[in-house]
């Protein structure tokens, strides 16, 4: 499978500021997927605003505990980097994950 391959669809990952949650993305981009990110802190995001890889990641401060910013970042998602087909999670971070795993799948 080519990186190309993968370029319609994302994954949103759900930073918490952890070394692991910067080291899923990237084995994400390393996968050839796009990915938004999502965070409380743009200090989470900045290293993501780059322009080696600006067309391939949608950095975005969102409240993850807020279903409908969740469902926002998911709509608006698709526009910018493809429809989004997972969320990592790694802090645990998302109130309600049941309903955001209704919207990717």
């Amino acid at each position: 499978m080519t990186s190309n391959e993968h370029a319609l669809d994302a994954i949103l990952v759900v930073m918490d500021g952890t070394a692991r949650a910067r080291s899923i993305v990237h084995q994400i981009l390393r996968s050839g997927r796009n990915v938004a990110v999502a965070g409380t802190s743009s200090r989470d995001l900045v290293p993501y605003v780059d322009a080696a890889v600006r067309h391939r990641v949608w950095a975005v401060v969102a409240d993850p505990s807020d279903p409908a910013q969740v469902d926002a970042i998911i709509e608006r998602a698709t526009d910018i980097v493809g429809p989004v087909i997972m969320i990592v999670d790694p802090g645990g971070l998302l109130s309600d994950v049941h309903s955001a795993d209704r919207r990717v799948a």
